[in-house]
């Protein structure tokens, strides 16, 4: 049986609420997350009891949120979590392009997934492929395999709520393949979901201080979860600022023509590696996911050959 619950969150001068949100999506048109008006939009989560629908409306220094579906309670205490309200907003003095960085995008927070096995298949999914056709494998699985949440306004697109994680153990290989999943990626996310329970209750909607490592430390012990999955999920899902994200094409290349002279920036992305990257965040800790963000978002990345995912700017 549905029900509906109701709350306002408070949140800071400027904050984005789409912005932030849009971290967590698969790109335009995925059915978990549909942008309305501006400053409204609705989410589809797959809670304990099955899917919730998440209407949001951003106010004047508020966000007015409605949560509808079996045992909406479970996220109220999550959303303030999601919203991203518990990463700060890290200012920087130098170098200068850093610093306007940071002003124009003052609204962005990194958000907390309130579940954590959906956010991984998100990621296993991009894992060396184009974002276009991991988005597209996401859309096809929830589509064809998630379920309807809340009512669908008129005129609205249906809201879809991401596959259980037991549809997901049960799902045959040519399921996925019929999605266009890679199966190497199918027999990660089937093994991802066996580990479900533990992960979910690793995680605890983040309330933990050790949330995020107990997750990690499960996730490593799967066939093919490495650096690349754990550092991004952390940054890009878990809520950690100052994640670092190894093994990426493009992430060291954009970092390092970032911060270069501008007569050398191209000559610094062509040779960038991981370690080039590192030091180059290292001032930043405890933000280097964060500044990493920040770069990708309005930073000019050099290079689109990235096997990975667009620019964070280029997703909605």
């Amino acid at each position: 049986m549905a029900d509906t619950v109701s709350t306002v969150v408070s949140v800071p001068p400027r904050y984005d609420l789409v912005g932030t949100l849009a971290l967590l999506t698969m790109g335009r048109g995925d059915p978990c997350f549909r942008v309305g008006s501006p400053g409204r939009l609705r989410l589809a989560i797959s809670g304990p009891s099955g899917p919730l629908a998440v209407s949001l409306a951003a106010g004047d220094g508020t966000v007015s949120i409605e949560v509808t579906g079996p045992d909406p309670e479970w996220l109220t205490p999550l959303l303030p979590r999601l919203l991203g309200l518990r990463s700060d907003h890290a200012q920087f003095d130098s170098p200068p392009r850093l610093r306007d960085l940071a002003n124009r995008y003052a609204g962005l927070r990194l958000p907390q997934v309130p579940a954590v096995v959906p956010r991984v298949v998100q990621i296993v999914l991009q894992q060396l492929v184009s974002f276009r056709d991991a988005a597209h494998g996401w859309r096809e699985l929830v589509t064809r395999h998630g379920e309807t949440a809340g009512e669908n306004p008129v005129g609205q697109p249906r809201l879809i709520a991401p596959p259980s994680a037991k549809t997901l153990a049960k799902l045959p290989s040519h399921e996925y393949v019929a999605c266009g999943i890679l199966p190497q990626h199918a027999r990660r996310i089937v093994g991802v979901a066996r580990e479900a329970t533990k992960l979910e209750a690793d995680w605890a909607g983040g309330l933990r201080p050790d949330s995020a490592e107990r997750v990690s430390r499960r996730l490593a012990a799967q066939p093919g979860i490495g650096p690349w999955t754990l550092g991004y999920l952390r940054g890009a899902g878990l809520g950690d600022s100052d994640a670092v994200v190894l093994g990426d094409y493009s992430f060291p290349r954009s970092v390092a023509y970032f911060f270069a002279n501008p007569s050398e920036a191209d000559a610094a992305a062509e040779k960038a590696t991981d370690e080039e990257m590192l030091r180059l965040l290292e001032p930043y800790r405890p933000y280097r996911f964060y500044v990493l963000s920040l770069i990708l978002k309005g930073g000019g990345p050099p290079l689109r050959k990235g096997p990975h995912r667009p620019p964070l700017r280029d997703r909605l």
